[in-house]
């Protein structure tokens, strides 16, 4: 495991350490190993091969989510009394790594989402019955990744008086071992194509 402190999420630094690497965002696909898997590498191999310039997908959503993250990651380290840190990229291996909202002390992590009124108000009434489950598989995917004892999951809305939903997520053995022979299925499909690739280049 190697960490990428300095490196700014969104940066081209951070898209250049993730490209061609299966990350967390995408670990639903992982954990299935099936057609999903497939579906995922080939398109993550496409653009790490394409000369174009990638374009960061964005919406509404991601955009609230942006203003609001360090609002809430500061909320939380002082509700808590813990010492929270950012980091750019978290490498599992040449094939894989994460890129976390923070870590927490020694032992946790962090995960942030920033829902509009609606989706936030179903974590009120629901708590973690709310949480999307490729919200539980990418925190799976981060504590495999990082050894982590823990990762908390925030929901934050400043709408509501009671403004944060957390719940804290522990290492689910199943899930893990799925998200290994993923990993490990995902691993033998890079190295397919790229072998692949060469081959056509030198033919």
């Amino acid at each position: 495991m190697k960490i990428y402190e300095k490196v700014e999420q969104g940066s081209q630094e951070w898209l250049d350490l993730r490209k061609g690497k299966m990350t967390a965002s995408h670990a639903d696909a992982i954990g299935t190993a099936g057609k999903g898997l497939d579906t995922y590498i080939r398109k993550m191999m496409a653009e790490s091969y394409s000369r174009a310039e990638k374009e960061q997908y964005t919406n509404e959503d991601m955009e609230r989510g942006k203003e609001l993250e360090d609002q809430a990651r500061s909320i939380y380290a002082i509700n808590n009394g813990v010492e929270v840190s950012q980091v750019g990229f978290i490498e599992h291996s040449q094939y894989a790594g994460c890129s976390p909202d923070s870590l927490v002390g020694e032992d946790g992590g962090l995960e942030i989402k920033c829902p509009k009124d609606e989706v936030y108000f179903e974590y009120l009434l629901d708590e973690e019955k709310a949480i999307d489950s490729k919200y539980i598989w990418q925190i799976q995917m981060n504590l495999l990744i990082t050894g982590r004892k823990w990762w908390d999951f925030m929901a934050y809305n400043p709408n509501f008086e009671k403004s944060s939903f957390i719940f804290r997520i522990l290492p689910d053995e199943e899930k893990i071992n799925k998200l290994k022979i993923g990993l490990m299925t995902g691993e033998e499909k890079i190295k397919h194509i790229r072998a692949m690739i060469t081959a056509n280049l030198i033919k």
